[in-house]
């Protein structure tokens, strides 16, 4: 279960970190994506990463690559990622407002 992760994204690598301890449980680093930002969503048991132009789907549970696209013709900037979800009323959430809607999620599903 992911709920004891912290998602850190830097440098064209993804990496897991024990919330309790602070100690590193997995490190992907995504091919091709030099030492970009990183930008992350977890969502659907997904752990949605995007970095170099590049878009990743990775399993949070152990940081395998699931699928990846390399968006060809879209350039290697910056990448921002959003679902439905993850946009509130046409705009995005703010972070705070994101750890609030997962805080009542994990409620509403205990």
């Amino acid at each position: 279960m992911t709920q004891h992760l912290l998602f850190a994204g830097t440098h064209g690598h993804v990496v897991a970190i024990d919330k309790r301890d602070g100690q590193k449980v997995w490190d992907t680093s995504l091919p091709r994506t030099g030492y970009s930002v990183v930008s992350i969503l977890l969502e659907d048991g997904l752990l949605f990463c995007a970095s170099g132009g590049r878009t990743f789907a990775l399993d949070p549970e152990d940081g395998r690559i699931m699928w990846q696209n390399e968006m060809p013709g879209l350039g290697k900037g910056l990448v921002y990622l959003a679902t439905e979800r993850s946009c509130q009323q046409g705009g995005m959430m703010t972070l705070a407002e994101q750890a609030t809607s997962d805080a009542a999620a994990a409620v509403a599903a205990s």
